[in-house]
């Protein structure tokens, strides 16, 4: 099988001012961990566009390119999805941008190794996600759209969080305590090309969680992956640090119950799904889904590292009657950077270890 593994960071699309950052620094991890469970598969080659600015790759690949622009690179996706027999898209929902590779792939007439682009754009959408979540019955996050020059906060019932409506990895979130706060962010807002579109959420205090699912839809097989807790900034930004595997004092089954059935809800996922949740504080309260990610999540880098099969392999092969994969024990913690730290022994190792 030839497998192209295309990660948007990674793939010289951001000119210099935007390509080293924080969703650059998880994109490198994630596709790292992904080549290293690729080369434990047997007749699977792989091909990668790796840009040119990041340091040698150290993982050999089948098929390797370094583009030297953002159009060159644009060709070079098309190039590799012809070679390829399927193709695995790892991108942020910014921007419809993860839609849009998605329906390039199925125009050039290859697979798709994850959602469909409808799946990606209903996901993408966390305002429309909530409406077909609701509808579906699934507990959720109540969500509101957000005008930066239109809505007051007359409007918003603080604590709330704003953020975009097609957001990801927390870029331009904001937690806002009350008028005051939001009359002063408010002017930072205008500036942003990211809350064009924006919504607003009701601050529920609680533990953020995630769920991955492994999906095969003809298989009707949706397997959920242990609990993972999310570890992120208190400074009302709620930027992602990492997390920890397996979540803590905390029974999984609801809460991997919950994602699966937030999946269920919306037609067209397949392969690996990340599905983030919180917890309230509130003991009667249950928990809730706060968005899908049709793609990879961060916390591959997690369960690639503790999980005692290859999870790609499965992805690739869903197959009928497969056993649940199995866990090593003992509790992680994995940083964006791909650093895997042992909560039980305190030491620290690279994730190919």
């Amino acid at each position: 099988m030839r497998l192209f593994i295309w990660e948007l960071m990674c793939g010289g699309s951001f000119p210099d001012s935007e390509w080293d950052n924080s969703l650059a620094i998880e994109g490198r991890s994630m596709l790292h961990a992904l080549l290293r469970d690729a080369a434990r598969i047997s007749g699977l080659n792989v091909a990668v566009i790796w840009d040119p600015r990041f340091d040698q790759m150290e993982i050999p690949v089948a098929k390797i390119a370094r583009p030297e622009s953002v159009v060159e690179a644009q060709q070079l996706f098309e190039e590799f999805v012809e070679w390829s027999d399927v193709t695995l898209l790892i991108a942020p929902e910014i921007d419809s941008v993860l839609t849009s590779q998605a329906l390039l792939v199925e125009g050039i007439g290859r697979q798709l190794c994850g959602p469909n682009p409808a799946a990606i754009a209903q996901c993408s959408d966390k305002f429309l996600l909530t409406d077909i979540l609701t509808e579906a019955g699934v507990p959720c996050l109540s969500t509101f759209e957000f005008f930066v020059d239109h809505t007051t906060a007359e409007q918003l019932r603080f604590p709330c969080v704003v953020k975009p409506r097609d957001g990801a990895g927390s870029q331009e979130t904001f937690l806002v305590q009350n008028a005051f706060e939001f009359a002063r962010l408010q002017r930072l807002w205008a500036r942003s090309s990211l809350l064009r579109q924006a919504i607003w959420q009701p601050y529920v205090a609680g533990r953020a969680v995630s769920v991955a699912i492994l999906i095969s839809p003809e298989q009707y097989r949706y397997e959920p992956l242990p609990v993972c807790e999310q570890l992120l900034s208190n400074d009302g930004r709620f930027h992602y640090l990492g997390g920890s595997l397996p979540a803590a004092d905390l029974d999984p089954v609801p809460i991997q119950k919950l994602a699966v059935d937030a999946c269920r809800a919306v037609p067209g996922l397949r392969g690996y799904v990340g599905v983030d949740l919180i917890i309230p504080s509130d003991v009667n309260e249950g928990p809730l889904i706060v968005e899908i990610n049709p793609r990879l999540t961060t916390s591959y880098l997690g369960y690639s590292h503790q999980c005692e099969q290859n999870i790609l392999e499965r992805w690739l092969n869903p197959l009928p009657a497969q056993p649940t994969l199995t866990w090593k024990t003992g509790r992680i913690r994995y940083a964006p950077d791909g650093t895997i730290t042992s909560q039980d022994l305190k030491t620290e190792s690279p994730l190919a270890e």
